[in-house]
């Protein structure tokens, strides 16, 4: 397939913002192009639709690897090495990147059911999936804007042992169960959709 017939996909279930295509940018400028994107037969992009953009703009060459998903595509860069600062550098701004873009709820509710979102444990907390607009009809009109939920500052806590988390729980007042990998201090309730969404 010429590179020429791969295309965005129109109804991608992420939202690219500046900040995401920034950084997509900066990663593939500083680090090189790392994960691979998918397409389907039809050269219609699955996944990697923010990466291409900016592949796109760079001028960056595309080979396409054709395979019916029955077995793992591995990328080797053979000019990595483990302890390798650009190493170090791809494999956050591989993690953080896809941080930084935002699902458009309004196409996956169009495109899924409620059981179907269920199956992938995929939860969109207070909208009713069945009437997306019934969770907004005392709003009155309103822009969907997401709202800044970036941290002050984020640290990694490790403990000794389990008393230690204990004491750690106690004093903090925070409700931390063995399926926690994140949270807030102070710990946040659940945010109404007015306030998350402006």
């Amino acid at each position: 397939m010429a590179t020429e017939e791969i295309k965005l996909d129109e109804k991608n279930y992420r939202i690219h913002d500046e900040k995401n295509l920034r950084l997509i940018g900066k990663s593939l400028t500083d680090c090189g192009a790392g994960r691979s994107i998918l397409i389907d037969s039809e050269g219609c992009i699955i996944a990697g639709n923010g990466v291409y953009r900016k592949a796109q703009d760079m001028g960056l060459p595309v080979r396409v690897i054709e395979s019916d998903g029955t077995e793992l595509i591995a990328i080797k860069r053979t000019d990595l090495a483990t302890e390798d600062n650009r190493r170090k550098a791809l494999a956050l701004a591989d993690n953080y990147t896809s941080d930084t873009s935002v699902f458009d709820i309004d196409l996956v509710i169009e495109n899924f059911s409620t059981e179907e979102l269920d199956a992938w444990e995929f939860s969109i907390s207070n909208i009713n999936l069945n009437d997306p607009n019934a969770e907004f009809d005392n709003f009155g009109e309103f822009e969907y804007k997401n709202k800044d939920m970036s941290a002050w500052k984020q640290i990694i806590v490790s403990f000794e042992d389990e008393n230690a988390f204990k004491l750690f729980c106690d004093l903090t007042g925070l409700k931390i169960t063995d399926k926690t990998r994140s949270t807030w201090f102070p710990q946040k309730e659940n945010e109404k959709m007015e306030d998350v969404y402006g």
